[in-house]
């Protein structure tokens, strides 16, 4: 041996059992970091990738400018690629149809197709002069079109517009929906179709231009640097929200609070890891205080104590890191193939052994900044243990007693328990921050459950597969389909709505609008999840009342009454509830009101409905959506939700998977911390266990003992945990649920008793395996124990 440093090696072989639990725990820390970072990276790469399969591959929108200018953004070095887009007859409302149907006319440059949208063309190409287009699958599935065949759109006045197919693009989940079609032209054939064709301004054409910009996580800066060089209002520019967001790139105040609440976690994360690490850490030198000042006996420096500390806990790093990344790594491997499993239409490009390179490096760089810092404090500790208490024997953590344990309320054992928890400060800091951050990181991150089931709206049980429709949005459909429809086997429900749209009302002394919308029972028992406030019993049972839907902006609330005109009469409702949101999409200062179907048959004097959503059994095929089709007629618009709802159920899965599989990880963490805690806790005072044996403690007082210093661990860090877990929690809540739902918050009791109910079994586990160990050595032995 050249170097005191040199003893570590034989330190680690000597103790080789006591460490493997300062291991663990080190282990434990980075495998969580690993694989939250590389869970949320790999959920976040999912997500860019569904998201330009669905929303499309650009970063901006760029509005009011000139063909000239668009020219020169396009060859810009940090744009990727650049398009013109613009879109006819988006709604409807222009009167082109073919085939019966309302056809979306989009024009475009030829870099739209081929660089902004992923995988657009499904057969043929993109059309190469003015007479040629593309149109959607679905025109080619229901009509037999093949490439080269000519189709005819119907304008308005009669207008003829004759094309040859060039090609056939992706459904969207719009044209799907709204029965409609899909048909894209060059650029040019688009512009001549508006009367003012030789203008050079994109807005004369319903036009903008389109930006992917060539390094996507510069996009904030490159935004920035657009509107500098071209003096670009902020409403010039319009940004893809949810790509840039999932970049981190949004300026998206929503967005904001989002990465906000990311980096809250994220914190909570580190501190959870430093905590745990410290605290093994701790009692592990606490349980060597005497080794450490027999090394200063034959001559060590404080300073050479505080390096072997930390060259210890550095060894350690050498296997528990690279074990912990493994884990992680395992852990997302996993992940990825229950994604392709459960969705590989959306996830059948993920890799399944693909490595999440910033996971790997979290895990690195966590795990030793957190093994460094946690083992200041025990290096600081160790070093001052003087040579002269470890040779005596007295070498110890703890403070000076200047109180002795209180008996007068609990038995000796059981007070000497309460007495060792409290005697050193930091310990105890440690050991409750420990279980204190575990609670509040699982009731931090139970949050998203609810941010979750707010934003993927798919997912509520209202949500259709199909629907009918009536063509002009009136009470013309009869109940006689509706329960045809009831009777078809591939249907597993369907009810109806009836609406009346843009009624003026009068609301506290002020002209609004309203749409009026009828419920069945169904859909009121849907409703009772989502009540703010007020009742909906109300609602079914006394005629003229209605709920309405929460939004920031209403100023009508739960007691007001509503007046409003509908075919020239005057007609009171009363709102008696609100509710947090509703299956509707309404337009800007247009309130919504719900009531019974006998409630808006007595104020409107209509009787049929509107719209007949169905929802279909997992078993129904394609032939029994064509059937259901055929029922509804040519008359109505038949909309197939399926292709939005798989969509959203998609991101669902990822969400569910990230966000439980992590909560599962915290609690997993949770028991195995407490366990080494408390296990770590218990051997660092082996030698005072043994002595208290030696003066005729019985194993069972000793097993008391044991059990109320880990109670009073448990008693302290749960109040602690419970307190801030749900101020965070709260906080959490408005930022990223009540702020844009209005959903109230409440104390989450389930998650609180989950946690809970994990540590206290975590502590009845932790204590068992020490006080086994106790029994089976002897008591000499339980006293020289180093």
């Amino acid at each position: 041996m050249k170097h005191y440093l040199d003893l570590v090696p034989i330190s680690e072989k000597v103790h080789r059992k006591q460490n493997r639990m300062s291991i663990f725990c080190i282990v434990l820390a980075v495998s969580l970091v690993t694989t939250i970072f590389g869970m949320a990276d790999m959920f976040i790469r999912s997500q860019i990738l569904q998201t330009q399969l669905d929303d499309g591959n650009f970063h901006i929108a760029i509005l009011d400018i000139t063909d000239e200018d668009a020219a020169l953004i396009a060859k810009r070095t940090d744009i990727k690629a650049a398009a013109r887009y613009g879109v006819l007859n988006y709604r409807g409302e222009k009167g082109y149809t073919i085939f019966g149907k309302d056809s979306i006319i989009v024009g475009c440059d030829k870099a739209w197709v081929t660089e902004l949208l992923v995988d657009n063309i499904t057969e043929g190409n993109f059309p190469q002069i003015d007479t040629q287009a593309m149109i959607t699958e679905s025109a080619k599935d229901r009509f037999g079109l093949q490439l080269g065949d000519s189709i005819t759109i119907d304008g308005p006045d009669g207008k003829k517009l004759q094309y040859t197919l060039s090609g056939f693009c992706r459904n969207a989940s719009k044209t799907m929906s709204e029965d409609s079609y899909g048909i894209i032209l060059t650029t040019d054939a688009f512009r001549a179709l508006y009367p003012n064709k030789n203008s050079n301004r994109l807005t004369d054409y319903n036009s903008m231009l389109f930006v992917r910009f060539e390094n996507a996580w510069n996009a904030r800066q490159e935004i920035n640097d657009l509107k500098t060089d071209y003096g670009f209002s902020e409403e010039q520019i319009v940004e893809n929200s949810k790509l840039l967001g999932l970049l981190g790139q949004s300026g998206s105040s929503f967005m904001l609070q989002i990465y906000a609440t990311a980096g809250v976690l994220f914190v909570l994360v580190m501190v959870a890891g430093i905590m745990m690490i410290a605290s093994s850490l701790n009692s592990n030198v606490a349980w060597r205080t005497r080794f450490f000042g027999l090394m200063r006996c034959i001559g060590a420096t404080p300073k050479q104590v505080m390096r072997i500390v930390r060259k210890e806990a550095l060894r350690w790093c050498w296997f528990a890191i690279p074990a912990g990344i493994a884990i992680g790594v395992v852990v997302i491997w996993t992940l990825c193939a229950v994604l392709r499993t459960v969705s590989p239409e959306y996830f059948g490009e993920m890799a399944i052994f693909g490595l999440s390179i910033p996971s790997i490096f979290a895990g690195i760089i966590v795990g030793l900044f957190t093994v460094l810092l946690a083992a200041r404090s025990p290096a600081k500790k160790a070093a001052k243990v003087s040579p002269l208490e470890a040779v005596s024997g007295n070498a110890s953590d703890y403070q000076p007693v200047k109180k002795a344990a209180n008996t007068k309320l609990f038995k000796v054992e059981t007070a000497l328990g309460i007495h060792h928890a409290k005697a050193s400060k930091k310990n105890l800091i440690l050991m409750v921050g420990s279980f204190a951050l575990s609670i509040i990181l699982f009731l931090s991150f139970s949050v998203t459950v609810e941010f979750m089931n707010h934003a993927l709206t798919p997912l509520r049980p209202w949500k259709a597969d199909l629907s009918i429709i009536s063509p002009d949005y009136s009470c013309s459909i009869g109940s006689e389909l509706l329960e045809k429809l009831k009777e078809n086997p591939a249907v597993k429900s369907v009810y109806g709505r009836m609406f009346a749209y843009d009624v003026p009302v009068t609301v506290n002394g002020s002209q609004e609008k309203m749409d009026l919308i009828s419920y069945e029972q169904h859909q009121f028992d849907w409703a009772k999840d989502y009540l703010l406030e007020g009742s909906i019993d109300d609602v079914i049972k006394n005629p003229n009342t209605a709920l309405i839907v929460f939004e920031p902006e209403n100023t009508l609330r739960v007691g007001d009454t509503v007046t409003m005109t509908i075919s020239n009469r005057l007609q009171e409702i009363h709102i008696v509830g609100m509710l947090s949101t509703s299956p509707f999409k309404n337009g800007n200062d247009v309130g919504i009101m719900i009531s019974s179907e006998a409630t808006f048959r007595q104020i409107t004097g209509e009787s049929d409905y509107t719209i007949l959503d169905i929802q279909l059994k997992k078993k129904a095929t394609d032939e029994d959506v064509s059937a259901i089709k055929q029922m509804a007629g040519v008359s109505n618009t038949f909309s197939d939700e399926r292709m939005s709802k798989n969509s959203v159920m998609a991101t669902y899965y990822c969400f569910w998977l990230f966000i439980y599989g992590f909560l599962v990880m915290i609690a997993l963490i949770t028991v195995l911390n407490v366990i080494n805690s408390i296990a770590m806790s218990v051997y660092a005072r082996t030698n005072q266990y043994g002595a208290f044996r030696a003066i005729g403690l019985s194993m069972r007082q000793l097993n008391k003992m044991v059990i109320s210093e880990a109670c009073t661990y448990t008693i302290i860090g749960s109040f602690v945990g419970t307190v801030l877990g749900l101020f965070c929690n709260k906080t959490l809540f408005y930022m990223i649920v009540s702020s844009k739902w209005g959903t109230s918050w409440t104390i989450p009791w389930t998650e609180l008793g989950i946690i809970l109910l994990v540590v206290v079994l975590s502590v009845a586990l932790a204590v068992q395996k020490p006080m086994k160990k106790f029994k089976e050595i002897s008591i000499v032995d339980t006293i020289n124990m180093q």
